[in-house]
C-alpha cells in the first residue's frame, strides 16, 4: 500500500491483535505499476510471496491484475457481503469491474471540484466562476490585475484527468478488447484552446503542485493560489500539507460547467482500489480487513481520512466531519457531495498507465514553451502506441 493508507493498516492491526499483520508500503505512482507487475510475475514463478491484500493508487491496476499473465486479483462477490457491496456508487463499482466481474472496491472517490481561496477572492472582489469560460476570463483578469497569482496548474502527471476527463475528451473508451482514443476531438481541442492563453500568461503554470518550486512560488501564508480545479483530497494533501495555506482560507465550489452544456461532468484523480489476492490462504481475514478499512475506519481531527470515502454510509459521516472542520473558510461539503455523482463515465479503465505518457508527451513540451493545442495530436498518438503495446485494438 501507499504511505497514505498506512494508518488504516496500523489501526486494523491494533484493533485486531489476534491478526499477524505484515504491512509493506511501496511506490504507487504512475510509474510504480511496472515494479508491481515485475513483483507479481516473480511471485507467480516462485509460487510464493503474494500479499493477501494490495492497495494501489492506480485505478487501472485491477485491469491487468485480473488478467493473464498476472492473474492476481480475486473476485470480491463471494468475499464481501452483497448488502455491503451495494453501498458503493455505481460509478465506483464500474471502476472495479473487468469483463463483468468485480475485482476490487474503491477506498475513496477523487471527484474534481473547484477549490477556492475565499480570502483572496473576497479581497480582490471576484465572483467564483461557474463555467470554464468564466474561469478562463477570470484567469486573464488576474494576469493583468494581480500578476503572480494563479487559477490552476497543468503540470501534474494527472492534469489531463482534471481538464480533459471532466470535459468529455474521449481518450479511454473501451469496448471489449478495443479502445477508442481521439485527442483531436472537439471536447479536447476546446479545452486546449481555453488553457493555452492561461498557460502563456502564467495563471495556469505547467508545474506540479507537489514540487518545492510550486510551494515556494505559490504556497505559504501569502498563498498565490486563487482557484484550483482539483480532486476532493486536495484540501488536506495539497493546501494544508504541501502548500501550508493557513486555516480559514480554502473552500470548494461545484465542478465547472462547459458553457451551457448539461449534464455537468467532472473528472477524477485517484479513487485507489483495494485488491485481494486469489492466491491468499487468508481470504476471510483479507476480506475482513478490506471491509473494515472501507466501511469502518473513520478517524477524526488531524488523523481524518484524506479522501472522500467511496462507501456511501461512511461518506455521509466523513462529510459531517468536513462540514465542521475548522480548516475551511466555508463548508465545502455541498460541492464535494454534488461532484461525487458527476464523474463522467466516458473514461474506462485500461491496463496501461497513461500518466507517464502525459508527462513525457505534454508536460515536458509545455515547460519548453509549446502550446497545449499543438501537443494533443502527438499525445493521442503516444496513447495509441501504449494501448497497442498492451494488446488493445485501437480505433
Amino acid at each position: 500500500m501507499d504511505a497514505a493508507r498506512l494508518p488504516v493498516a496500523q489501526a486494523y492491526a491494533k484493533a485486531h491483535p489476534q491478526v499477524h499483520a505484515n504491512i509493506v508500503t511501496f511506490d504507487g505512482d504512475g510509474n510504480g505499476a511496472t515494479t508491481l507487475q515485475t513483483k507479481i510475475q516473480l511471485w507467480n514463478r516462485t509460487g510464493k510471496g503474494w500479499p493477501d491484500v494490495l492497495f494501489s493508487e492506480q485505478v487501472n491496476d485491477p485491469v491487468w491484475m485480473a488478467q493473464k499473465p498476472f492473474e492476481f486479483a480475486a473476485p470480491v462477490k463471494d468475499l464481501l457481503k452483497q448488502d455491503v457491496l451495494g453501498q458503493w456508487p455505481a460509478s465506483s463499482t464500474a471502476q472495479c469491474t473487468i469483463n463483468g466481474t468485480q475485482y476490487c472496491v474503491q477506498d475513496n472517490l477523487a471527484q474534481v471540484v473547484l477549490w477556492v481561496n475565499k480570502t483572496l477572492m473576497d479581497r480582490f472582489h471576484y465572483a467564483v466562476p461557474k463555467t470554464w469560460q468564466e474561469w478562463a476570463s477570470l484567469g486573464e483578469k488576474v494576469a493583468t490585475e494581480h500578476p503572480g497569482y494563479i487559477v490552476g496548474n497543468v503540470g501534474d502527471s494527472f492534469s489531463h484527468w482534471i481538464y480533459l476527463w471532466g470535459n468529455q475528451c474521449p481518450l479511454e473508451q473501451v469496448h471489449g478488447t478495443s479502445v477508442h482514443i481521439d485527442a483531436t476531438d472537439s471536447h479536447c481541442t476546446r479545452v486546449a484552446g481555453l488553457l493555452d492563453p492561461l498557460i502563456k500568461n502564467g495563471t495556469v503554470p505547467p508545474l506540479s503542485v507537489f514540487t518545492p518550486d510550486f510551494a515556494q512560488k505559490y504556497g505559504g501564508a501569502d498563498s498565490k493560489v486563487l482557484l484550483m480545479p482539483g480532486p476532493s483530497w486536495y484540501a488536506q494533501a495539497v493546501f494544508d500539507q504541501a502548500l501550508h495555506v493557513p486555516a480559514k482560507q480554502i473552500t470548494a465550489a461545484p465542478p465547472l460547467q462547459w458553457g451551457t452544456d448539461t449534464p455537468v461532468t467532472t473528472g477524477q484523480v485517484g479513487g485507489g482500489p483495494w485488491i485481494m489476492s486469489r492466491h491468499s490462504t487468508n481470504l476471510t481475514t483479507a476480506a475482513d480487513f478490506v471491509t473494515w478499512a472501507t466501511t469502518v475506519f473513520n478517524p477524526s481531527g488531524a488523523d481524518a481520512r484524506p479522501g472522500y470515502p467511496a462507501y456511501a454510509p461512511l461518506a455521509t459521516k466523513w462529510l459531517e466531519q468536513q462540514a465542521a472542520n475548522p480548516y475551511y473558510a466555508a463548508d465545502p461539503t455541498p460541492a464535494l457531495k454534488a461532484a461525487a455523482d458527476q464523474i463522467w463515465p466516458g473514461w474506462n479503465l485500461v491496463s496501461y498507465p497513461d500518466q507517464p505518457v502525459w508527462s513525457t508527451s505534454v508536460i515536458t513540451e509545455l515547460v519548453a514553451g509549446k502550446p497545449l493545442s499543438s501537443l494533443l495530436e502527438p499525445f493521442g498518438k503516444a496513447l495509441k502506441q501504449a494501448a497497442q503495446a498492451a494488446g488493445y485494438a485501437v480505433d
